[in-house]
């Protein structure tokens, strides 16, 4: 029941992801759920590649691919308890963030710029927040990602995402896992900063 209920939350953040990248590039953006093909094909600029959320493997779902790279951190209320609709919505206003486009929240650059540093959707699909109907009212996590490339340094805004993720763990009494639904560790952690790093060295070779 969890393996589907996850397949689905993954699939709604994952539409959220896709429909905020469309409306910055002009080409189409495409959804691969085999990891297998991951391994095997090389996507063209076109292509996003969004592995299956519950593929129990170690390889690494935030691989670089063509231009754009999407980095996913999982919010879940401990025990998979609900979270507060209302609570969280406040705690992520005294964060910093702003509800937004495509009715998420999203942390901006103090410079003004439209595209955010990080963004966060709802588990509940379609991954909006419907700030007019909070009280009594739960959702299953939110989901915390950056797509790169984007304003500043790819590392500083990975740094900003999981520090700010991190905090909001202890106001929600939540946990963090990555986009596989793997337990979220420093050694997960240093491992995908290692990627964006190569991927930031990657960007400024091309």
């Amino acid at each position: 029941m969890w393996e589907l209920r996850w397949i689905i939350l993954g699939m709604g953040v994952l539409l959220i992801a896709g429909i905020y990248i469309w409306s910055r590039r002009p080409f189409v953006i495409s959804f691969l759920w085999n990891p297998d093909e991951l391994e095997r094909t090389e996507p063209s600029i076109s292509d996003i590649a969004a592995v299956d959320p519950d593929a129990a493997t170690s390889q690494p779902p935030t691989q670089h691919q063509g231009t754009e790279k999407i980095v996913t951190l999982r919010f879940i209320g401990r025990e998979q308890a609900e979270l507060s609709c209302e609570q969280a919505v406040v705690a992520l206003k005294e964060a910093g963030l702003v509800h937004g486009k495509f009715g998420i929240f999203h942390y901006s650059p103090e410079d003004g710029s439209d595209e955010p540093i990080f963004s966060v959707a709802n588990l509940t699909e379609p991954g909006s927040f419907d700030v007019t109907k909070l009280k009594n009212t739960t959702i299953p996590g939110m989901s915390f990602f950056i797509v790169l490339p984007g304003p500043g340094d790819p590392v500083i805004r990975f740094d900003a995402m999981v520090r700010t993720a991190r905090a909001l763990t202890q106001k929600l009494n939540a946990e963090l896992f990555d986009e596989r639904g793997s337990s979220w560790s420093i050694q997960r952690e240093r491992y995908i900063r290692e990627e964006i790093i190569e991927y930031r060295h990657q960007l400024t070779q091309a």
